[in-house]
C-alpha cells in the first residue's frame, strides 16, 4: 500500500514533467505530506491525444456509482490482480494515467509499539512518476477521481513494507500513457519493482503520521530507532 507521497519541489517536478512527456504543470506549494482525498496533479492522454495535467481527487470511485457518498473509493489497486477485477477493469485499459511525485512514505511493523514512518525517494531525490488510472468527473463529482498501482517490494522496501508504488521510468510511462487497451503480460512488464539500487531510504517524525501536517518536518530524516532495519541498494 501507498498512502502518502510528496511534492516537496514542485518546479523540480514541473522541469521533468516537461521534459519527458512536454507537460506543462500548474505551479503549487510544495507539499510534504500528500494523503487520501486530496485533490493531486495527475498527468493523462485527452481525447485530442495530447498529454496534460489535470487535478484529480485520489480515490477512484467509478462513473456508474451514482451515491453522493460512495462506500468505496480505493486509493491504489494491486497491479497484479486490478486486471482481473471489474471495479478497475474499465479505467486500466480506457484511463490509465501517471501521479508525478517526488517521494513517498511507508510504514514498517515494529512489532512492538506503532509502526514506524519511512521516507523513500529515487536516489538524489530525482522526480518520478507512479502508475495510476482514473475515472472522469460527473454530474455528483465535480473532479475526476485516481488510484494508484502497486507492486511487490524491491531490496530497498521489503524491510519496510510487503508493497511498493508501480514506479515507471520515461519509457515505460510513455507506454502506459499510450492509448487502447493493454494485456496482462503488457502490464506485468511495466508495473514491476523498481531497481533498489536507484532507491533511498531513511526514517521520518511521526508527524507525518497525521494527514493535517504538511511540513519539512514530515520528510526530514530522524534516527533510526529500529536497530532490524538495514537500508540496501
Amino acid at each position: 500500500m501507498c498512502g502518502r507521497y510528496t511534492l516537496t519541489d514542485p518546479k523540480s517536478v514541473a522541469e521533468v514533467m516537461l521534459r519527458d512527456f512536454g507537460v506543462v504543470m500548474a505551479p503549487e506549494p510544495p507539499r510534504y505530506n500528500i494523503a487520501p482525498s486530496q485533490l493531486v496533479p495527475v498527468i493523462r492522454r485527452e481525447q485530442s491525444g495530447s498529454i496534460a495535467s489535470s487535478p484529480m481527487r485520489w480515490g477512484l470511485v467509478p462513473d456508474w456509482d451514482k451515491s453522493a457518498k460512495p462506500k468505496r473509493a480505493p486509493i491504489n489497486a494491486r497491479a497484479e490482480e486490478a486486471f482481473d477485477k471489474p471495479y478497475f477493469r474499465q479505467p486500466l485499459q480506457r484511463r490509465r494515467a501517471v501521479l508525478p511525485c517526488d517521494g513517498f512514505f511507508e510504514w514498517q511493523a515494529s512489532g512492538v509499539g506503532p509502526k514506524l514512518p519511512f521516507y523513500i525517494q529515487l536516489a538524489g531525490g530525482e522526480p518520478f512518476v507512479i502508475a495510476a488510472m482514473y475515472e472522469d468527473a460527473t454530474e455528483i463529482r465535480p473532479e475526476p477521481t485516481c488510484a494508484l498501482l502497486t507492486v511487490g517490494p524491491n531490496e530497498v522496501m521489503a524491510p519496510i513494507h510487503n508493497r511498493m508504488p508501480a514506479i515507471l521510468d520515461r519509457d515505460a510511462a510513455r507506454r502506459w500513457l499510450q492509448p487502447g487497451t493493454i494485456t496482462a503480460k503488457e502490464m506485468a512488464a511495466l508495473c514491476r519493482p523498481y531497481p533498489s539500487d536507484r532507491m533511498t531510504a531513511h526514517p521520518v517524525s511521526p508527524a507525518v503520521n497525521s494527514g493535517r501536517n504538511d511540513s519539512p518536518e514530515c520528510v526530514a530524516a530522524v534516527p533510526d530507532s529500529n536497530p532490524t532495519f538495514r537500508l540496501q541498494g
